[in-house]
């Protein structure tokens, strides 16, 4: 049985707040979710977060969609937000396999089945939840189409970094480190002690500003690097996965140019391969696109908004 959870949303003041609540995984993990609920919906919206997101980020496109009559189910994946962290330095982002977040997306899909969300059911993906978003549209076939923003198919790094990751996870392994930071990394949250000029995140100093000050004021929510098994888990699953073939699911991909945290190559590559997926380049772009200037969150919007509604 769900158990009702907070949502902290006295930082973005959302005009709206999602109804959240705690469920429990299959594998025994205890998960945040939250729904916002439209008035006449015509359809649900199923939001995969990315990595060290939370619920209370999402509430802004989370109304977007409400005008649009669409409810909206998001989640905190485990490990991160208000969900159960996996280590007890509950700073490290870890996971030992990308498939033990399709448990979470069970979860999902149970809260909206169990709360009879209206049909049909869209996916909005944003970078390690496209990663993960990818899995579940191939063993998961519920989801009418798919959006998703900067996806996580391939991680931004130095070309001697990307070529001697598989060495040095072995030999980190060896050493019995795999639930440490991962190297360069440390317990530290970005959004906190990055300056505004050199940030990999938006362009909008004021949606800067406030993702700084939800963590600030809410700790709980932070997460710093990722654990070295997360990173390894990270590459076996986007090597699983960009070798496969693309899923069926008609899908919108928006990809930010001036994005430095995944590789936008490997995006373009792998969305070449997809027939049903339509490739919409950012220019000015950083990585969070639901976080950036109105500008180009306008443009976000008046895309996706026809994508859904294209029948």
């Amino acid at each position: 049985m769900d158990q009702s959870a907070p949502f902290l949303n006295d930082v973005f003041e959302w005009p709206k707040g999602a109804i959240t609540s705690y469920a429990t995984t299959s594998d025994g993990i205890k998960i945040r979710t939250g729904v916002w609920a439209a008035r006449n919906p015509i359809g649900t919206v199923f939001v995969f977060p990315g990595r060290a997101d939370y619920l209370e980020k999402y509430g802004g496109l989370a109304n977007t969609f409400l005008d649009k009559n669409l409810n909206v189910l998001a989640i905190d994946w485990r490990g991160q937000g208000l969900s159960e962290r996996l280590l007890q330095d509950r700073n490290i982002g870890h996971i030992e396999d990308f498939k033990s977040y399709q448990n979470d997306v069970a979860v999902m899909i149970n809260k909206a089945n169990t709360a009879k969300l209206a049909r049909p059911w869209i996916m909005f993906a944003h970078s390690m939840g496209g990663l993960i978003g990818l899995r579940s549209l191939h063993s998961t076939p519920i989801f009418q189409k798919a959006v998703i923003t900067s996806p996580m198919w391939g991680i931004e790094m130095p070309p001697i970094l990307k070529s001697g990751a598989p060495i040095i996870m072995s030999l980190i392994s060896l050493l019995g480190k795999m639930e440490t930071y991962a190297p360069t990394t440390n317990s530290e949250t970005r959004i906190l002690h990055e300056d505004y000029k050199s940030n990999k995140i938006t362009n909008d100093i004021q949606n800067f500003t406030l993702l700084g000050r939800q963590v600030e004021r809410y700790p709980e929510l932070q997460i710093g690097g990722p654990s070295t098994a997360w990173v390894s888990a990270a590459l076996a699953e986007i090597e699983f996965q960009i070798g496969n073939e693309p899923p069926s699911t008609p899908a919108l991909c928006f990809l930010a140019e001036k994005d430095e945290i995944i590789d936008n190559l490997a995006v373009r590559t792998f969305c070449d391969r997809w027939d049903n997926c339509d490739l919409i380049s950012m220019p000015e772009a950083k990585h969070d696109l639901s976080m950036e200037q109105k500008s180009i969150l306008a443009k976000l919007l008046f895309e996706l908004d026809k994508f859904v509604k294209n029948n």
